[in-house]
């Protein structure tokens, strides 16, 4: 049947047609995940994704989550540090890493503090620098920051009301250049006075933040100090941090003022009032983690997220598994994990000895 001359087709309209502000209105209820792939649709995609009208619009909408980012070395020779973000798949709901802009560095400490994530100090090739890049995880745009006034490669970081605290990575340390902190908010770095002479032995050094402190110690000397209030004082051997430094330290994180930690193929936490590390119990389906490899946990929205390697012997490849585990605290002092989803999340496409876990963070973003 011929259609009369009067009669029109009828018009399709598509998302593309709709004004930047309903874009954008529509572009912030869709979850982070999806924001890589739906960048690689047009332009205007990739332009209203990065602006600073989007962010301003999940906070109006209250559009608040939590995004994993994954630090992988390239290569053990140079330690070259490639960032990924926790992304969905293309073609189904699994989820993998995708990568993003990596600045080149390597053996920089990394710390998270609001949607931004630094990476400080670092070096290649025994040249030790004092340079700090700092990434916006709403655009992920790198940029400099003010440099450290000492070059640190593989320093411990940590972070503690909007400041950054870095020590050792270095040798020669003194009483003054030990350890440095630098204020997020007027971005000046200054010297943190050591506690004590003897600490300053040696350039490695582990440091946490828990219960609204800093925590520091010492390989060499074998000495754990915490700062309260501006000042330092030595802990006695039965205190919190001497149970945990046997461990990497990529395999701690701290959720609603709970320590958890890996060791021995277990998923362990810190019980303050007995003083002693318990099992978390439950995480039903989730496979048996290695003895042998690189575990690393990280605070994910108040969710336990757990990365760990496996090589691949046939192939000569190592893949990258990951596992959100939801956290349940019960009335008669126990905690139990269930395990939300896990798979494997990334494989490398060459020998194992060119990827490792690094670093995992998890900024939570508007």
């Amino acid at each position: 049947m011929n259609m009369n001359d009067g009669d029109q087709e009828p018009s399709v309209i598509t998302i593309l047609m709709l004004h930047d502000d309903l874009l954008l209105n529509c572009l912030a209820r869709v979850s982070r995940a999806y924001y890589p792939p739906l960048s690689l649709v047009c332009n205007r995609f990739r332009y209203l994704l990065a602006s600073k009208e989007l962010h301003q619009t999940r906070i109006l909408l209250g559009c608040t989550q939590s995004c994993l980012y994954v630090c992988l070395r390239v290569s053990m020779d140079s330690m070259l540090l490639r960032w990924f973000i926790l992304g969905q798949r293309h073609t189904s709901s699994r989820k993998s890493f995708v990568p993003i802009l990596s600045p080149e560095l390597a053996r920089a400490g990394v710390a998270v503090v609001g949607p931004n994530i630094y990476a400080i100090g670092g070096g290649m090739k025994n040249k030790t620098s004092s340079s700090v890049m700092v990434m916006d995880s709403r655009s992920h745009r790198w940029r400099e920051a003010p440099s450290m006034r000492v070059a640190r490669m593989s320093p411990s970081v940590c972070t503690l009301d909007e400041k950054i605290y870095v020590t050792g990575g270095c040798d020669n340390l003194d009483s003054t250049k030990w350890m440095e902190v630098f204020d997020t908010n007027t971005q000046t770095w200054e010297y943190l006075q050591t506690p004590s002479e003897e600490i300053c032995g040696g350039s490695k050094f582990e440091s946490v933040r828990y219960e609204g402190t800093v925590y520091v110690s010492s390989e060499a000397k074998d000495a754990t100090y915490k700062l309260h209030e501006g000042r330092w004082s030595a802990c006695a051997a039965d205190m919190f941090a001497d149970r945990f430094w046997n461990w990497p330290l990529s395999n701690y994180c701290e959720i609603e003022n709970v320590f958890y930690c890996f060791g021995v193929t277990k998923i362990r936490w810190y019980d303050p009032k007995e003083r002693v590390c318990r099992t978390l119990l439950g995480l039903e389906g989730l496979p048996t983690l290695p003895c042998v490899g690189h575990v690393i946990l990280a605070n994910y929205g108040g969710k336990l997220m757990i990365l760990w390697e496996e090589y691949v012997f046939a192939d000569e490849k190592k893949m990258i598994w990951c596992a959100e585990i939801a956290i349940d605290k019960r009335h008669n002092g126990q905690i139990w994990g269930t395990v939300e989803w896990f798979d494997n999340v990334f494989t490398s496409n060459g020998p194992t000895s060119l990827l490792g876990l690094a670093h995992a963070l998890a900024p939570t973003l508007c």
